[in-house]
């Protein structure tokens, strides 16, 4: 990509909402959360005094980006903005969405042996220009094992150099998201399901314990149906034996939505993290479409 291609980038975001007296001289005290994928880069802004979010902004792409659009676009955003260039942020938490992850028991895992894990998952290398990162789940007894572009990490980590600044795969929020639901619904098995345009992510629990988590690729209502049902199927789960939770990209009013109610009698759109605070603004925001992105701020590393 030539300066000539980078000056012509016009990056406005979809969504911005914050509470208006968050100035620069906050920003030690509060924790920055930041989503990023090959569509879509997210940032929202939680004061950790109260937990409370205090601003959002949602960048979408019209089509998918290799790792250097990608990137180019966040340099943008960040060198533009007031807020998000600086690098004094008291927390900076980033969740990466990619396919490349995996699930370790901590009674197996071995710090050596994570990018053999996260090969052995893609069943194939993993690329030179990716490197693997790795964090624990205590909610979970395991640790997740994904990877980063180089390009994207280097950047980052300089970036914010005077911030304590920590990266994770979105599974783990989405997980801690999911558990602590499970926890407030008087329910034996809820099954999450979070979804994104072509692909989603199945997390089902019981008893409040993570039994699976996965991430498939679909292109029609009804086979992500047929997916959902199969998993279930090989878990020994009925479908009328559960909650169904829906987050991310999703209405009550979508085809899916509609598509998954003639199979879940006990379907919901989810919710926003409870743990959270939202000022006026990000309160009314839906909470479900976000998910990932709230949650982020409550993992444990």
């Amino acid at each position: 990509m030539t300066n000539s291609d980078n000056q012509s980038i016009e990056i406005i975001p979809t969504l911005l909402v914050g509470d208006s007296s968050f100035d620069s001289d906050m920003i030690p005290l509060c924790t920055l959360c930041i989503e990023v994928d090959e569509r879509r880069i997210r940032f929202c802004i939680v004061r950790d005094e109260n937990m409370e979010c205090i601003w959002l902004e949602d960048y979408n792409f019209e089509k998918a980006l290799d790792q250097s659009g990608v990137f180019e676009r966040l340099k943008k955003i960040f060198t533009g903005h007031l807020l998000w260039s600086s690098n004094h942020w008291k927390n900076v938490r980033i969740a990466i969405n990619s396919h490349a992850f995996s699930l370790i028991p901590r009674m197996i895992f071995d710090k050596e042996s994570v990018k053999d894990y996260l090969e052995f998952a893609l069943g194939a290398p993993v690329p030179q220009d990716e490197r693997v990162l790795y964090h624990e789940l205590p909610i979970v007894n395991a640790y997740n094992v994904f990877s980063i572009p180089v390009l994207w990490y280097d950047w980052m980590i300089n970036h914010f150099q005077h911030s304590s600044i920590t990266f994770y795969h979105l599974t783990s929020p989405l997980i801690i998201g999911s558990l602590v639901s499970h926890a407030e619904h008087q329910e034996l098995r809820i099954v999450s399901a979070y979804f994104e345009k072509d692909y989603f992510t199945l997390i089902v629990s019981q008893g409040k314990q993570l039994i699976l988590c996965n991430r498939f690729r679909f292109s029609q209502p009804q086979e992500l149906v047929y997916i959902i049902l199969f998993t279930l199927n090989q878990l020994n789960i009925h479908q009328e034996e559960l909650k169904l939770l829906v987050y991310g990209e999703i209405a009550a009013t979508s085809e899916l939505y509609e598509e998954l109610s003639k199979f879940f009698p006990n379907l919901q759109i989810g919710a926003g993290p409870s743990t959270l605070k939202y000022s006026p603004q990000c309160g009314e925001i839906p909470g479900h479409r976000y998910f990932g992105l709230f949650n982020t701020y409550l993992v444990s590393s």
